[in-house]
């Protein structure tokens, strides 16, 4: 299929210009109820309608139809938030109206067994009928934060931060988590995917589609299991070069690959074999939601290593210590200085503090920040050292300023990221945007900023592995 067929199967799901949602409710306590405002509330500028057999003419002031069958031809997307039972007919009949794609919350399809492995063949044979694409069943539903389309029951997804991050997710509590670690590290959202028991509509189909989606910067997945394993590493290869995809995995133990298979249908495989499969692919494999989140951080702040070389100055020793034991373990190294940047050190540090890598500049750094932006200078001349870290003490509003901006322009001139370790509460992220929006990587916690750096030098070191068997 060529790009533009792929970018034009997926238009009714991510940008429809019609939703109808089937089951809406002016009941709280009903899921319909959550979904309809979810759409309504989100900035959505299509036309939204509402399907309920007792409805009026309105529900929540959109205009509401009794059956599927009395509403307008052709709408994009439907929503269903009705039973199980219910899905089957409710989807044959949207496909005769013309509509082209699908969310389904429902579960009690083949997460079931053998009866609910029925139910969802009957589903994906309604659907195909039509060409009609499906999200589910069993899930959230789906966000496009740039087009204020909200297709789920959560309405806070509707608020969240546009960006070019798109989380696809077998699991809706993971991939909830995954967007609650987006938001607390200030990185905006593209598009979410609770892609559920996956009737019709793959994890390659979404890796496909995002690479090509002009909207979409990164992609992560979180992935409980893969059925069509073969089919997945050959389109993950292919696509997988034009933008970064970072995967999360779980589902290997005994007890967890058990649930996985009640929860969506997954049968679970090996973790040696999940590795290997990424590795070719070239996904990089996050080894926890922590570190997927600061990876799609730095990827959406277009920042990479040339070399594990790591530069790190501060005022506080505690935090640079943590830093330094994450990197070590993982094979980061902290070059010596050479003698003469040493040297030039020394004419400007305060008493007591001694050249090297990492720099403890100790408390005068703290009130006197220029000393910084001094060490890091000097520090980024030298060859094998590709980054440089600043671990900074936030004043919380009644202390000094990091001078994010200053520290951003040395890196720019150096060609090596930056990245600054601002230890505050989230109360305070604010002062951690204001960094960031400087062009430096700014994590609020030691764990954070050591996990981005190893999780950016082991993607160096897998890449180069792997342009050497080409």
């Amino acid at each position: 299929m060529a790009d533009l067929d792929i970018l034009d199967a997926y238009r009714p799901l991510f940008y429809p210009r019609s939703i109808a949602v089937v089951g809406a409710s002016s009941n709280p306590f009903k899921l319909g109820f959550h979904a309809l405002l979810a759409a309504k509330s989100a900035g959505f500028a299509g036309e939204i309608f509402a399907v309920n057999p007792k409805a009026g003419e309105e529900i929540q002031g959109v205009k509401a139809f009794r059956r599927i069958s009395d509403l307008p031809d052709n709408i994009d997307l439907f929503v269903y938030a009705i039973p199980d039972k219910m899905v089957v007919p409710a989807v044959r009949e949207a496909v005769e109206k013309g509509g082209r794609a699908g969310v389904i919350f429902a579960g009690g399809f083949r997460e079931v067994g053998p009866d609910g492995v029925k139910l969802q063949r009957a589903l994906v044979e309604a659907a195909g009928r039509g060409g009609m694409k499906l999200i589910g069943p069993n899930c959230i539903g789906v966000v496009n934060t740039h087009v204020g389309l909200n297709a789920t029951f959560a309405v806070p997804l509707g608020g969240i931060k546009k960006g070019g991050v798109s989380v696809v997710s077998q699991s809706g509590g993971v991939g909830m988590c995954i967007v609650s670690h987006l938001f607390d590290e200030g990185v905006g959202l593209g598009k979410f995917v609770s892609i559920g028991n996956r009737a019709n509509v793959e994890f390659a189909d979404m890796v496909e589609y995002l690479a090509l989606d002009p909207d979409t910067s990164v992609i992560c997945l979180f992935i409980e299991g893969i059925d069509d394993a073969r089919q997945f590493l050959m389109r993950a290869r292919k696509y997988a070069r034009l933008k970064p995809v970072i995967a999360y995995n779980r589902g290997y133990t005994e007890k967890s690959s058990g649930v996985a298979l009640s929860h969506t249908g997954s049968m679970a495989s090996s973790e040696e074999v999940y590795r290997g499969a990424f590795r070719q692919a070239g996904i990089i494999q996050a080894e926890s939601l922590v570190e997927m989140a600061v990876l799609a951080k730095c990827f959406s702040m277009g920042v990479r290593l040339e070399g594990n070389g790591v530069f790190m100055c501060t005022h506080t020793a505690g935090p640079a210590i943590v830093i330094a034991d994450i990197c070590e373990r993982a094979g980061v190294r902290f070059p010596e200085l050479e003698p003469k940047i040493a040297e030039a050190m020394r004419e400007f540090l305060p008493p007591h503090s001694v050249p090297g890598n990492p720099l403890d500049m100790f408390a005068q750094a703290w009130t006197n920040s220029s000393l910084y932006l001094k060490a890091t200078d000097l520090a980024l001349r030298q060859k094998n050292i590709h980054c440089a870290v600043a671990v900074f003490q936030s004043g919380m509003g009644a202390g000094p300023a990091f001078p994010a901006r200053e520290f951003s322009q040395l890196g720019h001139r150096y060609g090596k990221p930056t990245f600054l370790c601002l230890t505050a509460p989230q109360a305070f992220a604010k002062e951690m945007e204001e960094a960031q929006n400087q062009g430096v990587v700014t994590f609020n916690r030691a764990e954070k900023t050591g996990a981005a750096i190893v999780g950016l030098t082991r993607l160096l070191k897998e890449s180069r592995v792997h342009d050497r068997k080409k």
